[in-house]
């Protein structure tokens, strides 16, 4: 990308930001380096691993790692033969191990958990740290967190300064009766032991310092005092130093060990530090997408350049820190329309919006989050950006010269997908000869294929923008009454630059704002009152639309309330209609066990006492299915408001038919049906019969071939039953068989006959019924067994034995 750019869209200045996010000096050499992507693959793996970076530490989890020291130096011992890590560097190494240890763990995924993999792409550079952990807990005990070497890290440094502690200990017993001695002598100055050049003295006053023979090893700052190492303790010293020499040798030899270890894994450190820097870079453009609030942007390859509610990040920084909002901006740019041009007044923030797009689609190409409510951005190979005043004194260049030199250079190197920025194009000469080249500069941009945004006062490039397809024309906005720029960003709007009102509003005398009023060409002044004009339309057309939404928003609220209204009711309805229905139930049965009671007959009021008891359970049936039947209703009361029903279909009802009740969904068997205009049908459904109009019967069988029977009905009239539900008692014939074969019939005709079948049985008193349904597939065997279940007249029911037909068939045992 080039550097210029970079320098002018103020890149440089984010990453310093990004910069004090990082923690680690692995971070910072990743975050210093933060490199402009050109593929979309890549591209979106980086916005993608930030995404998870925030996602992580939005679990209040963070990822600090203040305390890790820069590993280079050590690594780059590793690599020269013969080289001992000093101690320090050794820690620091352990550091790295342990850190690195800990981020493998941290983002380790156990698939036996259940769990989503949260973070694939951090866990997938987490899974090469190598296991170290061994290596780890060995070397941490041959060296204190301090630095110093432990005595067992080896037998030689064990003995050496055992015999080093044991020979200090002697010598120190051997100065100590010196010093008995001549403290009774008078000639110490201090009752203590010291050292000087490595070897234990005593302190003697100078002025009598032949009261103890041996070696002068210096004298106090005052003269005062001598420290001398008494004869007889020299060999004492001497054996002293040379078991610290050993000891000291000892050392080495345990750190070049340490440092051997080491170098056998250089290249897994190496791959733990590239995997630390990483993460921390991860973290840190994490942290930078939350406090800017920023989020992920879609990346696209058709052109798309669309930005909402976008927020220039050093921008907001600086507003946020003297307590004042930024006020985002709005843009979008496609592959028909790739150029736009900005007009309005100074200061108003055109050279913003410049910035703000530049800087976001850089930060989106190198993995970072944008600052928006929303962003679909390309993918640029390059971007150049022309803004500020580049004039330069050494260089003989001026302000017209040095931009041009700046549209040469990017001539002579774009190539597309580019996107160009060009602020004030054309200025800095004739205002005439500016605008025409500022035009030729644009639509030549135009026609490489390059997306362009450009800021202009120029009366030709706003017309240009408006004639020419594919060109944006928008505007920042400017408050005519209070003469201060709002810093809105409006698109298909130019607008006017309002040079003279600003002079006016910063007070240049009126005699000079007049004069240059007046001087206005006719055409320029026609010009300006045209997009003044155009202005105030869009002006009142946003306040339409703002008037229309509220309105929208409160015919909703008014029909959300409504709406919730008529459910109210409907519940009260169908909660009034269940108890009603529960009155009617309990009045039935109330009055069929008063009719039983007056029943002399014992076998026969026992008889006359089964059919109310299944009566009433069908009752109760019936209750339910007309409750549905009364919801079903209400949801197509509500369909039929906004859909157009068909006519009914006509056809001739007979007795026997099969037929769909379409209230019910479900189909029944015709038994009769009423004379008159309107006619009312009786059907059975199941173990139900309901009156139906027959509109709202649909013919799905023509009735069978017709079957004598011996069999009558009686029907009973119960007072208060809803419309629509009838019960009748039908006579039961003397020869009923105890043996029902459903082989290959439906679920629903199998149930059927089984339920009546069963009425029958309990009603002739038998104690015992076989269900033939076969073995097949097994689907009605099951079928039974969910319908027996439950059920009011079976007390239990199994498999018949295999002489009656064995899994072929259920025998069922009939409640007494």
């Amino acid at each position: 990308m080039q550097r210029q750019a970079l320098d002018t869209l103020e890149f440089v200045q984010l990453q310093a930001v990004l910069l004090q996010r990082v923690r680690t000096p692995l971070g910072v050499t990743l975050a210093e380096a933060l490199p402009i992507y050109t593929e979309q693959n890549q591209i979106v793996h980086h916005l993608k691993l930030t995404s998870e970076g925030v996602r992580y530490l939005r679990e209040g989890t963070a990822l600090d790692l203040h305390d890790l020291p820069d590993p280079h130096a050590a690594l780059g011992k590793l690599s020269v033969p013969d080289v001992n890590l000093e101690p320090h560097e050794i820690l620091n190494t352990l550091r790295l191990i342990s850190v690195a240890l800990g981020l493998r763990e941290t983002f380790r995924w156990d698939e036996r958990s259940g769990q989503a993999d949260n973070y694939p792409l951090i866990r997938a550079i987490t899974d090469q740290v190598p296991n170290l952990r061994n290596l780890y807990a060995k070397l941490r005990q041959r060296i204190s967190p301090t630095g110093e070497i432990e005595d067992f890290a080896s037998p030689g440094l064990r003995e050496a300064r055992y015999q080093l502690s044991k020979a200090r200990e002697t010598l120190q017993r051997k100065l100590e009766s010196i010093l008995k001695k001549a403290d009774a002598d008078h000639a110490l100055r201090d009752e203590f032991i010291t050292i000087r050049n490595e070897r234990f003295v005593i302190p003697i006053r100078n002025d009598n310092r032949g009261a103890v023979q041996g070696v002068v090893h210096g004298m106090s700052s005052s003269g005062q005092t001598a420290f001398v190492e008494p004869l007889e303790t020299i060999e004492m010293n001497n054996e002293l130093v040379r078991l610290r020499e050993i000891e000291a040798n000892e050392v080495v030899k345990v750190l070049f060990e340490i440092t051997q270890e080491l170098r056998y894994e250089r290249e897994a450190l190496q791959v733990m530090a590239d995997v630390i820097g990483q993460v921390d870079f991860i973290a840190a453009k994490a942290r930078l997408a939350l406090d800017q609030n920023a989020v992920e942007p879609s990346i696209n390859e058709t052109g798309t350049l669309h930005l909402q509610d976008a927020r220039h990040p050093l921008l907001e920084a600086n507003l946020r820190a003297q307590g004042i909002l930024i006020v985002p901006l709005s843009l979008s740019l496609d592959a028909q329309q790739r150029v736009m041009v900005i007009s309005g007044p100074n200061a108003g923030g055109k050279t913003v919006v410049l910035k703000t797009a530049g800087l976001l689609a850089l930060m989106a190409q190198a993995g970072l989050h944008v600052p928006a409510k929303s962003a679909d951005l390309p993918i640029f190979a390059q971007v150049y950006a022309d803004i500020g005043d580049n004039q330069s004194l050494t260089a003989n260049l001026s302000t017209f010269t040095a931009h041009l030199a700046n549209i040469r250079a990017i001539s002579e190197s774009l190539m597309a997908p580019a996107l160009i920025l060009l602020d004030e194009v054309g200025t800095g000469t004739d205002p005439e000869e500016g605008s025409a080249l500022g035009v030729a500069m644009v639509d030549y941009f135009r026609e490489r294929g390059a997306h362009v945004i450009v800021t202009t006062h120029y009366s030709g490039l706003k017309v240009y923008a408006t004639n020419t397809p594919g060109v944006v024309t928008a505007s920042v906005e400017f408050d005519e009454k209070t003469l201060k720029p709002t810093f809105h960003l409006l698109t298909g709007l130019a607008g006017s630059s309002s040079g003279i009102e600003i002079a006016r509003r910063f007070g240049l005398p009126a005699a000079i704002t007049d004069r240059a009023a007046a001087r206005v060409q006719t055409a320029s002044a026609d010009a300006a009152e045209f997009l003044r004009k155009l202005k105030e339309q869009h002006d009142s057309q946003r306040q339409q639309l703002v008037a229309l939404e509220e309105e929208r928003a409160a015919v909703a609220q008014k029909y959300a309330k409504l709406e919730l209204e008529f459910f109210q009711r409907e519940r009260d309805r169908e909660k009034e209609f269940k108890n009603d229905l529960q009155k009617v139930v309990a009045d039935f049965t109330s009055k069929a066990n008063e009719l039983v009671g007056k029943i002399e007959d014992e076998a026969a009021q026992r008889k006359v006492r089964k059919e109310v008891e299944r009566r009433s359970s069908e009752l109760k049936a019936a209750a339910t299915m007309t409750g549905r039947k009364l919801q079903f209703d209400t949801n197509v009361a509500k369909t039929e408001a906004v859909i157009e029903t068909t006519e009914p279909e006509v056809f001739e009802i007979q007795i026997g038919d099969r037929v769909k009740v379409l209230s019910l969904g479900q189909d029944g068997v015709v038994e009769s049906i009423s004379a008159g205009n309107d006619e009312v049908v009786s059907v059975q459904v199941g173990a139900l019969r309901f009156r139906e109009a027959r509109e709202n019967l649909r013919l799905v069988q023509r009735k069978a071939a017709p079957k004598s029977t011996k069999a009558g009905a009686a029907n009973v009239a119960i007072a208060g039953l809803p419309k629509g539900v009838s019960v009748s008692l039908n006579e039961q014939r003397e020869d009923m068989r105890s043996e029902l074969n459903v082989i290959g019939k439906t679920v629903n005709e199998a149930t059927d006959e089984a339920d009546k079948f069963l009425d029958a049985a309990y009603m002739n008193n038998h104690e015992r019924i076989r269900i033939v349904h076969g073995t097949g597939m097994g689907v009605l065997k099951k079928a039974m067994a969910d319908f027996l279940t439950g059920h009011p007249h079976v007390s239990k029911f199994y498999a018949a034995p295999q002489g009656e037909g064995g899994n072929g068939a259920t025998v069922v045992e009939l409640k007494k």
